[in-house]
C-alpha cells in the first residue's frame, strides 16, 4: 500500500514511526476519505509501536520532517493545519535524545529552516489579516490627530490642541492679573489690620491701669476695629479667584512643579548620587546601560574600543 506525500508515493511498510504517525495524524485531520491509506498507516503505526526500542533515533533517517513546501496561505486556518504539522515534529525530535548521526543532523536543520519559514508565514498572515485593520486604525488616528495631538515628535500639534493652549494662557494671564489685585488688597488689608492691631495694644495698655472709662471704652473700640480688619485680611487671603461657570466648571490658577537641572557643573552627578540609594532608580539604570552595551556588542569598531565594566562573550546561534 503506498501513501501518496507531496513528494510522490511512498511505500507504507517503508515508512519510519514517526514519520507514519504524522502522516496518519495529517490524513486524519485534511483526507478522512482516504480510508485505505488510514488503515493500512494505522496497522503499520501500531507494529511500529509494539517493537520500537528505547531510542528510537538510532537507525538513522527513522524521523522524517513534515512536507517541505510551506503550505499557501489562505488564511490562518491553512497556517494553524501546516503549523500543526510542524510542531509536532519538532517535538518528537526535541525530546531531550541528541544527534546521533549526520543524516539526523541534516533533518533537524531541514525542520528548524521549516520552522523559521513558518514563523515568516504566520507574520506575513497576521500582516495580510491586519493591513485593512491598520489602514483604518490610520485613518481614525489621523482625524483624532488632526484635533488633539500633543508633544508628539512628528506630528504637529492638532487644531483643538492649539485653541485649547491658547484661551488656557488668556485665562491664566487674566486670573493672573485678578490674583496681583487679590494679594494687593490682601497686603493692604493687612497693613490696615497691622496698624490697627498697634494703636489696640497701646490704647489696651494705657486702660489697663487707667481710672477713666473714655480711656477704657475707646482702647475696647480700637481693639474690636484690629479683630474686625485682621478677619478682613484672612477673607482676602482666602479669596480663590476664578472665572466662567454658566454650566460649565470654573477655571481657576492651580500650582505645578517642574524639576529643572541647575546647569552646574557635577550636577548630574549630584542627582545620581540622591537617586541610586532607590532600587527601583537602580533597576531602570542598569537596563538602560545594557541595552547600550548591548547596542555596542553588535558593532564590531565599539567591541574593539570596550565597554568600561563589561565584557563582550561570543556566542554561536543558528
Amino acid at each position: 500500500m503506498m501513501y501518496l506525500s507531496s513528494k510522490g508515493p511512498v511505500a507504507i511498510d517503508t515508512m519510519p514511526f514517526r514519520y507514519a504517525k504524522n502522516a496518519l495524524e495529517k490524513l486524519r485531520r485534511e483526507a478522512p476519505e482516504r480510508i485505505e491509506e488510514i488503515a493500512a498507516l494505522e496497522k503499520h503505526v501500531a507494529a511500529l509501536d509494539a517493537n520500537k526500542d528505547e531510542n528510537p533515533r538510532v537507525a538513522p533517517g527513522d524521523n522524517n520532517p513534515p512536507e517541505e513546501a510551506p503550505a499557501k496561505s489562505d488564511g490562518r486556518a491553512a497556517v494553524d493545519i501546516h503549523v500543526a504539522d510542524l510542531l509536532v515534529e519538532a517535538k518528537n525530535w526535541a525530546d531531550g535524545t541528541p544527534i546521533a548521526n549526520q543524516q539526523q543532523a541534516d533533518e533537524v536543520a531541514k525542520l528548524h529552516r521549516m520552522l523559521e519559514q513558518a514563523k515568516n508565514l504566520v507574520e506575513e498572515t497576521a500582516d495580510a489579516e491586519k493591513k485593512p485593520l491598520n489602514e483604518a486604525l490610520k485613518n481614525i488616528s489621523d482625524w483624532q490627530n488632526g484635533y488633539t495631538a500633543k508633544g508628539k515628535k512628528t506630528i504637529p500639534d492638532g487644531l483643538l490642541t492649539n485653541a485649547h493652549r491658547a484661551t488656557g494662557l488668556l485665562t491664566a494671564r487674566w486670573l493672573q492679573k485678578l490674583e496681583d489685585d487679590r494679594k494687593a488688597r490682601e497686603k493692604e488689608a493687612a497693613d490696615r489690620a497691622a496698624e490697627a492691631a498697634k494703636v489696640a495694644i497701646a490704647e489696651h495698655q494705657q486702660a489697663k491701669d487707667s481710672t477713666d472709662l473714655e480711656v477704657i471704652d475707646r482702647a475696647e473700640d480700637s481693639l474690636a476695629i484690629a479683630k474686625s480688619l485682621l478677619q478682613q485680611a484672612e477673607g482676602v487671603s482666602r479669596e480663590r479667584v476664578r472665572v466662567g461657570g454658566a454650566g460649565f466648571r470654573a477655571v481657576s490658577l492651580r500650582t505645578v512643579y517642574h524639576a529643572e537641572s541647575t546647569g552646574e557643573p557635577g550636577c548630574w552627578a549630584q542627582a545620581y548620587g540622591h537617586y541610586k540609594q532607590i532600587p527601583e532608580f537602580m533597576d531602570e539604570f542598569r537596563a538602560l546601560i545594557q541595552r547600550w552595551a548591548d547596542r555596542d556588542a553588535r558593532i564590531e569598531a565599539h567591541r574593539v574600543r570596550g565597554v568600561p565594566g563589561f565584557n563582550f562573550r561570543e556566542e554561536k546561534v543558528v
